[in-house]
């Protein structure tokens, strides 16, 4: 198995698209707004988007975002939109995209790493928990 996992460029945009209708079988953004969004993304210092192929086919992807920490005089790592394509899930993918991602979260200097699930994706917790993430409290959110 030949898995690369790459940043995203303005390329795999078309890409990244369709890979986040695997989410919740939502339909993709237009082009160009994937783009706009894109841009702004590209802005933000630490903050990147992966996808990993597997034998030259896009099968996941993630985002990663490095955030300085004056409390800890660190940094923390947020990982977030984690997908692996229906095709390839349960075959390791996941599992080594998350590896990438805490090398990379470690190699920048980060005391720790966080996410976040639905509560409604339990196969989800418990895949990360299987690499060793623990529940700390709850999450909230407000939609606005």
């Amino acid at each position: 198995m030949l898995l690369e996992i790459k940043p995203v460029t303005n390329s795999d945009l078309l890409i990244l698209n369709q890979l986040y209708t695997e989410i919740d079988g939502e339909s993709p953004l237009s082009l160009s707004h994937v783009e706009q969004i894109f841009e702004q993304i590209q802005q933000i210092p630490n903050y990147n988007i992966y996808i990993a192929w597997l034998n030259s086919e896009p099968v996941g992807t993630f985002s990663l975002l490095w955030i300085p920490m004056i409390l800890h005089d660190s940094k923390s790592a947020l990982i977030d939109a984690v997908v692996v394509t229906s095709a390839y899930r349960n075959q390791g993918i996941g599992k080594a995209m998350m590896q990438e991602a805490l090398k990379l979260s470690r190699k920048a200097g980060c005391y720790k790493v966080m996410l976040s699930s639905n509560i409604k994706r339990t196969a989800a917790h418990q895949f990360y928990e299987s690499l060793g993430f623990k529940q700390q409290g709850w999450s909230f959110s407000l939609e606005l």
